[in-house]
């Protein structure tokens, strides 16, 4: 971590989920890691954003240049639970999207509130609990 103010904390079996209005090029523009940053400094703009550093191995992202719906999308994406899809289209007031970024092993950080993510064009939808298709 490399800030007093993280938007989550690392909790093992949460989810926390954004979507948006990033094509595919912006979405992993927006993720790319240059490389060459130090232990106190963010590795990604996405990172810069989370105040804190990420376990990339930890992002299921997806980012397409016309909009779809929210379930296409993370079908598009792989996700197979359908508990999951179902989540994430619930809690989404969009009808259309262009990209989804879930962060696993994390929760947002109580009293973190609202954060412009991508310069507003991603919206956290929050976290929850949900097992994890991956482990450390």
């Amino acid at each position: 971590m490399f800030s007093d103010n993280p938007f989550v904390e690392s909790v093992e079996g949460f989810l926390t989920v954004w979507l948006g209005d990033l094509s595919e090029l912006e979405l992993e523009d927006y993720l790319d890691e240059p490389g060459g940053a130090g232990d106190n400094e963010p590795i990604s703009n996405f990172s810069r954003d989370l105040d804190r550093w990420y376990d990339h191995d930890f992002i299921w992202v997806e980012g397409v240049d016309e909009a779809v719906s929210v379930k296409e999308l993370c079908v598009l994406n792989g996700i197979d639970s359908k508990r999951l899809i179902e989540e994430i289209v619930e809690r989404s007031d969009k009808k259309k999207i262009r990209s989804l970024l879930i962060l696993w092993n994390s929760k947002k950080m109580e009293g973190a509130g609202e954060r412009a993510f991508a310069d507003g064009r991603l919206q956290c939808i929050g976290s929850w609990e949900h097992e994890p298709p991956l482990t450390d």
